[in-house]
């Protein structure tokens, strides 16, 4: 558990005053709620990397039931369960600031209610007390985590790019382009397999991030465009934000938790098995994070060698800058600054941090808590003006910090387990045949597997002998159900469904049945089974109307050919 201590040390922000310039609309089910910055009391919010999070509350008077002017429009649409979107605007006002070049450049946030809460104030107790006033409190955050954190999809897709899959899933109201080699390739399958029935299920939000992570990529959130990008790498280019020395009150540094262990890729297959270490120079043996694979292709393990080589990335130190006055030009993620080109510097009264000095820093997190200095509804607050008390802190990192900073995220459970048919194009189509694909790149065998929940989707599954020892050769025939795992590219088949035409033999004889060949008149049936409590043994083969019986019984031995009728 986290200190108190070390919360206080971190939370050691001064507070000061400004006036604040703020417009805030809610659009309820197509319908626009315009809503006085003035009566806008407090407000909380949390910008990172990939989005944000903020609360607010503000009062809105409704006397018309004592005669006075002011309606409440919002107090119905607002206890409807009707989608609520967020349009928050806040600037400083300064009216005693001469530096024109540099208008204020509102923080804009847009998003989707999470959460409400409604008080209702009357002007006397009593069961017919009217209404004189409302305060509402709102919990928003950004498009993405709003509505894939409801999401809980399974889908197949063949031949698809996870470009295809999120333009799939992104709906009206997230906007996101891609800027990626990964996210771009095709896939024989993807399966996105987020059961809500897990015992901790991942969301579509969860399954974003995880691949990232993954992946080692990047999810960005432009802030003033209000739209996402998957990048490969973190923008290195972008003119410097002007960072007013006076806008803070002093900084300090952090330091993460530096990696300490040796990450080793494993691979199990018997004809090469090989384990392959990623050095780590800061490692304390005999730490290690083992990546177990099961691949006779050796390109699979050297491009998890890479990917894991790339992520292990050691956290450089951080620079937190706890403010002083609310910035003109509000610094946001992804937002540069140069504190080497400004001379302002060197004359604040405080510490800078050597990693502001020794050249650029890219912004990754902004916190600002504000307070009214007037919590009560006034009879007839108008405007967007009001004074507020507000802490806040800005955090920066090295333009050259290659780790990627991510929401914390459940790992997707994989696998899922489906129902599948044998695909085979062989012979007729009433005959049970099978059928081996080789991939002409790799010469691996696999089966063909229809799955109809998802429109007769074909997967491949490795041809392998399965749950059976090798001196058996028994492949899975054509329209046989079988079981089917789906992981995130793969399938494979675990389990077998049914029994053949006229494989089954009825209960009574408790019987044994070993079925070959195509269909029931190109076929070789080898039975045991018990008649009057005496066991019987049959071969028979049967081609058309030509049949071959060999049977032995108590105290019988019968061998017979003949043509049937």
């Amino acid at each position: 558990m986290i200190s108190k201590l070390w919360n206080e040390f971190l939370n050691n922000k001064p507070d000061f005053s400004e006036q604040l310039d703020v417009t805030l609309k809610l659009t309820i089910d197509g319908t626009e709620y315009k809503v006085w910055g003035a009566n806008v009391k407090n407000f909380e919010i949390e910008l990172q990397p990939y989005g944000f999070v903020a609360c607010l509350d503000f009062w809105v008077n409704d006397d018309v039931d004592m005669d006075g002017d002011s309606d409440d429009t919002l107090k119905t649409p607002f206890q409807t369960e009707k989608l609520a979107e967020v349009d928050l605007s806040i600037q400083v006002f300064r009216p005693d600031r001469r530096e024109v070049e540099r208008d204020p450049d509102p923080l804009h946030l847009r998003g989707f209610v999470i959460e409400k809460i409604l008080f209702e104030q009357a002007n006397r107790r009593g069961a017919e007390a009217p209404i004189v006033a409302r305060r509402y409190g709102i919990k928003f955050c950004d498009a993405a985590r709003f509505f894939w954190s409801q999401h809980f999809p399974c889908e197949l897709y063949t031949k698809k790019t996870m470009k295809d899959v999120f333009d799939a899933h992104k709906g009206e109201k997230i906007t996101l382009e891609y800027n990626s080699q990964v996210v771009t390739q095709q896939k024989p399958l993807i399966y996105i397999g987020l059961e809500r029935d897990r015992v901790k299920p991942a969301n579509f939000y969860d399954f974003l991030i995880w691949y990232i992570d993954t992946n080692n990529l990047v999810f960005r959130y432009d802030y003033t465009e209000n739209k996402y990008t998957i990048e490969d790498e973190k923008p290195q280019d972008g003119e410097p934000v002007d960072m007013d020395f006076e806008d803070v009150d002093h900084f300090f540094q952090h330091f993460a938790d530096v990696p300490r262990h040796k990450p080793r890729i494993l691979n199990s297959y018997t004809e090469s098995p090989a384990t392959q270490l990623i050095d780590n120079t800061e490692v304390v043996a005999p730490l290690c994070q083992d990546h177990l694979l099961r691949t006779p292709l050796s390109g699979n393990v050297d491009a998890k060698v890479t990917l894991e080589t790339a992520r292990l990335k050691l956290p450089k130190p951080a620079a937190h800058a706890i403010g002083n006055r609310y910035p003109s030009r509000m610094i946001l993620p992804w937002d540069l600054i140069d504190l080497t080109q400004d001379p302002q510097w060197t004359l604040a009264a405080t510490a800078i941090p050597k990693i502001t000095l020794d050249g650029k820093c890219r912004c990754f997190g902004v916190y600002i808590l504000s307070r009214s200095r007037e919590q009560g509804q006034g009879r007839r607050e108008i405007g967007s003006l009001s004074e507020f008390t507000l802490e806040t802190k800005f955090l920066f990192e090295p333009l050259d910090d290659k780790a990627v900073r991510l929401p914390d995220y459940v790992i997707p459970t994989y696998p899922s387990v489906v129902e599948g048919k044998i695909v085979s194009e062989i012979g007729a189509e009433d005959e049970e045949t099978y059928d081996i694909l080789t991939d002409s790149e790799t010469n691996l065998d696999s089966y063909k597997v229809k799955v109809p929940l998802w429109a007769d989707q074909i997967v491949n599954a490795p041809f392998e002998p399965l749950r059976m020892s090798g001196h058996f050769y028994f492949p899975a025939y054509k329209n046989e159900r079988v079981l089917l795992a789906l992981d995130l590219y793969s399938a494979r088949i675990v389990g077998f469904l049914d029994w053949r035409v006229e494989g089954r033999l009825p209960k009574e004889g408790q019987g044994n049945h070993l079925l070959t060949g195509k269909k029931p008149l190109s076929s070789t049936s080898i039975s045991h089974v018990y008649v009057d409590d005496k066991p019987v043994f049959t071969i028979i083969r049967k081609n058309e109307k030509d049949h071959q019986t060999i049977q032995a019984k108590e105290g019988y031995l019968l061998i017979e050919v003949k043509e049937e009728k």
